[in-house]
Parts: structure tokens; sequence; C-alpha cells
């Protein structure tokens, strides 16, 4: 067994006071951080190692101008040996700061103390941040050096600056973010950890994530903003470049297994959430399969038992993983990244979460996981392709008896039998060969011929809108309303590099399907109604449970509010649709349905004649051939976020110089 050092104080200070060495220096931190040092013994201890980098210590170094001359040790021919033992002391001297003041911290619970060493630290800082960009310039960044030297030089460097995530610390920490220099040395050496293998720090308690992590967040706490210049210069300026880096350090401890390092993980999905503020990082990350490693990351954790106070940080990773799938996913077109969520497990990952958060009580963890499983998840099984993956991953998750794990009386089990019920029921509506259902109707106002699919052709711009004929696209250009949505959507597509798709045909004619059932619900109040015109709205925003308005005069302009102003478009055509019907003979009812699509949300316009919903003569409307004058069928795709958008004029954008695009 190992004997722990004590050291009286007279031994103490015949050490400190002495020709100091490696092996003097190394006791004496040892003895810092054995138990048989005193509160003032230590206190001796810090003020011996803050003298050790003083400013005036660092080798070639002009005091006058504060400037560092960047020469190698190996050009000096003169003091080689006395630089050495300087740097190495000034190494030694930042981990015994590093490592002794958190156990000291931790050892000592007096906020006097607590303050006096937060004190010591801005008394200090000064020189220190001087020896660290000399460091960093002069030791860690020179190839020439041996590899060694430099490793040890960015451990040093880290276990100081991990002090960051103390909060106890705060009234020094809190300068760190502003500190530009400071700032691009954690972000490169958090880099340096990718960029070059050598440096990998899986074997250290210190790594580049969580004082990076630390310092994103500790920016917004303060109410400050990013430098997002001062960072992506380190990164060339390229948000791809910086995207990559993240991902890399998840899927570095992805590819771990066993060994996985929860804090790291929490760390690194949080700078990646933090980073996603900037629009074009999270496009970054969205193009490189940030879903999928989130999705992954999210599986790993549930799938391992996590002993004691590993499981807070298992708690907090799944947190932040169900947090970064949710907003990313609603962020941007849903559809193919929810697909990959679901390719990796999502489901499955979800049931099993429940054991680790409700041990412990976590609101704002269950929330993220609720949100997914009971809202999000049924309520994008609108979509066919979408209820596929669903179907597939409920009968999973019943064949593994993973809901029978779940707790009767908790919210796990509340939103599983919300999506097993939805799921149920739509994939009922699913039919093998449903080609000949659907009908579009040209987008033109003043023409709204209706015809089955495949008619009408697609235009080229926006791959959104559909006409019967060049001459009708013509005419909504230039008098009506599609030349500033085709615009915004084209700029939305360039902005997301192509990530904005169109509805695919097997999904629009699914949602035919699950809007006349949704109305086959209401049947009896539909016949009740002695108008000729019936308006009927339908939200499938939240989850399986569809919100059904009627108004019968069409008085309330958009009962489920408006996400993004270029739904104005889609309003008006609501009404003049109205105006149309009305002139019909036949009852019928007008349906504007709400389905989700993440930021751009869909918005589906269809006239359907009252004995369809009434008396149940769906086959024969399928199998007609010549469709009704007063039916249609338009669907509407939200252009971005509210937040998102521009006001958006002919003269601001320049369209009277755009020309009509083609159609495909």
């Amino acid at each position: 067994m190992k004997q722990e050092l004590c050291l009286s104080d007279v031994e103490l200070e015949r050490l400190i006071n002495g020709t100091h060495s490696l092996e003097t220096l190394g006791k004496i931190i040892a003895f810092a951080r054995g138990p048989a040092c005193q509160l003032a013994q230590y206190l001796r201890i810090i003020s011996m190692l803050y003298d050790k980098l003083d400013v005036n210590k660092i080798p070639y170094y002009t005091v006058g101008d504060f400037s560092v001359v960047r020469t190698s040790a190996l050009d000096v021919t003169d003091g080689v040996t006395n630089m050495v033992e300087v740097l190495d002391f000034a190494f030694t001297a930042l981990i015994g700061l590093g490592t002794t003041i958190r156990l000291w911290l931790n050892k000592l619970h007096q906020q006097d103390f607590w303050k006096q060493l937060a004190k010591g630290l801005c008394a200090h800082w000064p020189d220190i941040r001087q020896w660290v960009l000399f460091l960093y310039q002069n030791i860690i960044l020179q190839e020439i050096l041996g590899i060694e030297t430099r490793h040890i030089c960015k451990n040093a460097v880290l276990d100081f600056l991990g002090l960051v995530r103390d909060n106890r610390l705060r009234a020094w920490s809190k300068s760190i973010p502003a500190d530009r220099e400071v700032m691009k040395i954690i972000c490169d050496l958090w880099f340096l950890e990718i960029r070059d293998s050598r440096f990998s720090s899986w074997n250290n308690d210190q790594r580049g994530s969580p004082i990076l992590c630390t310092c994103l967040f500790m920016t917004c706490e303060l109410g400050a903003s990013i430098d997002w210049d001062n960072i992506l210069s380190v990164f060339q300026g390229d948000p791809e470049l910086i995207a990559r880096v993240s991902l890399c350090h998840l899927e570095r401890e992805i590819s771990r297994g066993d060994e996985l390092d929860l804090l790291c993980i929490t760390c690194d999905l949080q700078i990646i959430t933090a980073l996603s503020q900037q629009e074009n990082i999270r496009f970054a990350y969205m193009r490189q399969g940030v879903i999928k490693v989130g999705a992954e990351i999210l599986a790993l954790v549930v799938d391992r038992k996590w002993e004691d106070d590993m499981q807070m940080f298992a708690r907090r990773s799944i947190a932040d993983a169900a947090a970064l799938l949710r907003s990313r996913i609603e962020e941007m077109d849903a559809l193919p990244f929810l697909s990959q969520a679901l390719e990796r497990g999502l489901v499955a990952s979800l049931l099993k979460c429940e054991p680790l958060l409700t041990s412990v009580g976590q609101p704002v963890a269950l929330q993220e996981m609720l949100l997914l499983l009971g809202e999000i998840l049924p309520g994008y099984s609108v979509y066919r392709s979408v209820l596929h993956q669903l179907t597939f991953a409920v009968d999973s998750a019943i064949g593994q008896r993973l809901d029978a794990k779940l707790s009767k009386s908790g919210g796990f089990c509340v939103a599983w039998k919300r999506l097993k019920d939805t799921v149920d029921e739509r994939r009922r509506l699913v039919k093998r060969d449903v080609s000949s259902g659907h009908v579009q109707t040209c987008q033109n106002d003043m023409c709204s011929k209706t015809s089955h699919m495949g008619r009408f052709k697609r235009c080229a711009g926006c791959l959104h809108a559909y006409y019967c004929s060049w001459k009708c696209q013509r005419y909504d250009w230039q008098n009506g309303k599609h030349k500033q949505f085709c615009t915004r959507i084209h700029q939305r597509f360039v902005r997301t590099h192509g990530h904005m798709s169109p509805v695919h045909s097997k999904d629009l004619k699914f949602l035919d399907h699950i809007i006349l059932n949704e109305l086959k619900k209401h049947r009896a109040r539909l016949g009740s109604h002695p108008v000729k015109l019936t308006l009927v709205e339908l939200s499938f925003l939240i989850g399986g449970q569809v919100d059904v308005f009627f108004d019968a005069r069409g008085a309330k302009a958009n009962p489920f509010g408006t996400k993004c102003k270029c739904e104005l478009y889609s309003n008006a055509r609501w009404k003049h649709m109205a105006e149309v019907v009305r002139e019909g003979k036949k009852p019928m009812v007008l349906v504007r349905a709400f389905i989700p699509g993440g930021m751009s949300r869909k918005i589906v316009l269809q006239a359907i004649p009252l004995a369809v919903v009434v008396e149940g003569r769906q086959d024969q409307r399928r199998n007609r051939q010549v469709v009704e004058k007063y039916q249609f069928n338009l669907i509407f795709t939200c252009c971005g976020s509210e937040r998102s958008y521009q006001p958006v004029t002919a003269t601001s954008r320049g369209f009277n110089d755009v020309k009509v695009p083609n159609m495909d």
C-alpha cells in the first residue's frame, strides 16, 4: 500500500526555498494533493506555483513590448539547459494548479476559500495568459520539436484551462470567452485532437471538448454574443470544416465501444447545439449526418448499464441527444432526417430511456423524449414513407416486449400508446394500389382546372407548383402570387444546398386517405349541415391528435395560426376556392389541412363532394375518369420559418428581371 506523503511546515519551507528540480516540484504537488496537506500549507504551495509562471521567466520573452520571439530551443546554443528546465517547471506548474485547485475546491466547502482561489487566479492570470500564448505558439505548434514535448505541453495547458468549468471560479473564468486569443487557442487545441491523432487525449482527464463547451455556454449565460468570426477563423472560415471536426469527436467516441466517455459525449453534443445557432453551420451539420450520429449516440448510451455517478452523465447524454434530434429535425425538412433516425432504432432507444430518467426525475430530459415519442413521430405518420418505418419499429418494439417494461402510470406509456394507436389506425389506410386516387389542381387562380395526377406539368423553378399549360404558368407568374413564392422557394433551396424536396407522389396519395378518414369521423355533423359549402380545417401538427375546426361561414381566417408569411399565399387561394365552390350546385366540403414538415410544413387544400364523405362514395370518386368542375386538390409548402422571413418585393429582389421558369 502506497504511503501518504507527510511534510511538516519546516520541511515544506525547505523544499520551496531550496534549489528546485522536477523531482522536488513533483513531490510538493503530490503533497498538495494528499490528505495530510493543511490549508496554510496549500496556500504557500500555490503561491510557489504562481511564481514559476511569472511572465519574466518566459524564455526569449521581451517584457517591454509583450512580444514573443518565436525561436525553437533547437536554434539556441547557450542556455538551452536552463530554458528546458524553465519550460519543464512551467508545464508542471500548470498541471499542478489545474489539478490541485479542483481538488481543494471539492475538499474545502468554504465560500471565502473559493473566493480566495478565484481572486488569486484573477491576479496572476495576466502572467499565466502570456505563458499559455507562448507555449501554444512556440511549443505545441512547432513541428520541429519532439511530439512528446508538444503533447505534454498541450496537456498542461488544457489541465489549467479546465478550471473554467468550475462555477466557483466564475469571477476569473468569465473573462475567458471574451478573450479572442485564448478562445482561438481553445478552439485550435480542440481541432488539433482531430487533425493530428497523436494529440488525442483519450487517456487524460482534460480534453478540449469540455473546455470549449463551457466557454460557449458561458458566453450565452453572461448575455454576450459568440464571436463567430474569431472561432471560424481557426477553421479557415469554413462551416463545413467546423461541423466535420465536431462530428469527428462524436464518431471517435462511438468507435470506442464499451469505453464511452460520457462527459465528452455530452460536451460534444452541447458544442454542436451551440454552434448550430449559426445557420450555415447548422445546414453543414445536417448535410454531414448529425441526425445519424445523434441517433447512434442515443442507442449506445441506453443499451448499457451505468454505475452510480456515471448515471448522471448518461442522463445528460441522452437528454442532449434527444434535444439535438428534435430541434434539428423540426428546423429542417423533417422527412429525410426523420427517416435516418428511425433507421438507427430511434423508437426502441426512446422506450429504453425511461428507467434511466424517471428514477431520479429529469423533467427537461423527459420532455424531449416524450415530444419525440408522443408528438413528433405520430405526427409524421401521415406520410406513407414514414409510416412504413414506424410500423416496423412499433412491431419490433412489441416483439422485444419493450412496451411491457414501461411504467403503466408514466408519461412514456402514454406517449407510446399514442404512437402505437396512431400507427395502427393509419396502417389500415395503406392500400396496395392508389395510383388513380390523387387529383391535382392547376395553380393558376383563373383556371383551377383539376385532373388526375401525372397530367399536369411541374414548375421547374420551385418543384412545388403544377400547371395545366404554359399559358397558365405564365399568367400566374405575371399576375398571381407564384413569382414571389417560387423565388422564395428557390432562395431557400440555394441557402440549404438542396435540402428542400417536394412531397413524394405516394405520400400525396396517402394524404388523401388520411384527410378523408378524419372527415368521416365527423360525417354525422357534416351531414346535418344545411349549407352548400362547409369549411373544415384539420391540424395534424401535434402527434396523433387531429385538431378539427368547423366554420361554415369561413369567419376565422386561420384558426391554427401562421407559421410563415408565405402561407398567406395559400390563405388567399383558400378564400378564392371558397368563392368558386359556392357557385356549384352540389354540397361540398372545403378542407384546409396543416401537415407537419419541420421548418416547411405543408398546407393541403381540397374541395370534396359532401356525398363522398357522408355516404362513402370514395371508390366512385377514384375511378371516375372525368373530375368534377368544383373538385380541388392543392398543396403548399412553407418556404421557411417566421424568423428567417425577409419581406419580398419585386423591387428589392429584382423580380421584374426574373424569367418564367420552365416546366418539367
